[in-house]
């Protein structure tokens, strides 16, 4: 559970980051109230993606069920800030899909590769370990049974 709570949080942060980018960009000022205004539709979207990915039997803490986050947090966030007066253009509809993908899989991405090269690593260096030893006997019977 802590885990889950801890990946939503991070998510949370990447729509307030993502929000905040917006309005700097933008010059509409980060502020709070301004940075809110944006990210609240976005927020209970991703909200939701979390409980759908869990309907749907995916765990949204993992790269499995992320798209379904991302997708929905990207589709319903930009109904929610239509059907409120926040108004739509294409070209903020094709920022959002691709800045919140990055910020909504790719952290998940970046920790899957992270644990795998350190993992591997560790196996690697387990199995070389292993291989240094199975070479060291080897050489230890072979001089016990070579001719001298």
């Amino acid at each position: 559970m802590r885990r889950a709570v801890g990946a939503f949080l991070v998510d949370v942060a990447g729509v307030l980051l993502f929000a905040s980018l917006g309005r700097a960009t933008h010059a509409d000022g980060v502020t709070v109230g301004g940075v809110l205004l944006v990210a609240w539709p976005f927020v209970v979207a991703l909200a939701l993606g979390w409980g759908l990915a869990r309907t749907r039997g995916s765990w949204p803490v993992g790269v499995a069920g992320s798209p379904v986050v991302w997708l929905t947090t990207v589709v319903l966030g930009l109904a929610l800030r239509v059907a409120t007066g926040g108004g739509f253009a294409w070209s903020f509809a094709v920022v959002t899909l691709v800045v919140l993908g990055v910020f909504v899989v790719g952290w998940r991405c970046a920790r899957e590769v992270v644990r795998f090269a350190v993992e591997g690593l560790a196996r690697w260096s387990h199995d070389r370990g292993a291989d240094r030893a199975r070479a060291d006997r080897a050489r230890a019977d072979h001089r016990e049974h070579s001719p001298r």
